[in-house]
C-alpha cells in the first residue's frame, strides 16, 4: 500500500493547519517525499504537523521521539562528539529522522523505503531554518494544549489532537 501523500492531499494538509508552522512542515513534506513531519517541543508536545494523519497519536510518539534523541545526543557527547546532528532509525519499511530546529524545538520526519536519508537530511536543514524564523516571527503552536484539571490530571481531549479547521 503507497502511504506516500499527492500534492493535493499535501495542500488540504497545509490549508488544515493554516498558514505558519504547518505549512512549512507541509511543504518538507512535499520536497522531501516523507510521509509525516512534526514540530515538536522538548517536553514532547507536538506544536505542528502535516502529512499522514494517521500517523499522529495521543502524543507519546513525540514524546519518546524527544527523549530518543535527547538520550542518543548525550551518548554522543560522552563519546567525545560535541556536535549532533540528528538521530535516525531504519525499520523495515518505515524510517525516522529527528533532527534539532533550536534549543527547544525538534523536527520529526517519518518517511518509507523509496525515500532517500540525504534528501530527508538536506530538507530538514533547510525546514529548520525556515521554522526557526517562524518562530521568532511569532508562530504559535497550531495543536491545541492539554487542560489541567484542578485534581493536577492532564484531560485531554480529541480537539488537542485534530487541528480545528
Amino acid at each position: 500500500m503507497d502511504t506516500r501523500l499527492t500534492m493535493t492531499d499535501l495542500a488540504f494538509s497545509a490549508g488544515r493547519t493554516g498558514s505558519g508552522l504547518g505549512c512549512i512542515l507541509a511543504q518538507h513534506c512535499a520536497d522531501s517525499d516523507i510521509t509525516y513531519a512534526a514540530l515538536i517541543e522538548e517536553s514532547g508536545i507536538i506544536y505542528a504537523d502535516a502529512g499522514d494523519e494517521s500517523l499522529r497519536d495521543s502524543g507519546e510518539s513525540a514524546a519518546l521521539a524527544t527523549g530518543a534523541y535527547h538520550a542518543t545526543r548525550e551518548v554522543a557527547r560522552r563519546l567525545g562528539e560535541p556536535e549532533f546532528e540528528g538521530l535516525c532509525h531504519e525499520g523495515r519499511e518505515r524510517h525516522f529522522y529527528i533532527s534539532p530546529v533550536d534549543g527547544r524545538f525538534l523536527l520529526l520526519s517519518v518517511f518509507g523505503n523509496e525515500t532517500k536519508l540525504a534528501i530527508v537530511r538536506a530538507t530538514a536543514t533547510r525546514t529548520a531554518v525556515a521554522l526557526r524564523d517562524a518562530l521568532l516571527g511569532g508562530a504559535t503552536p497550531e495543536m491545541q494544549p492539554a487542560v489541567i484539571t484542578d485534581s493536577g490530571d492532564f484531560r485531554i481531549t480529541s480537539d488537542y489532537f485534530l487541528a480545528m479547521p
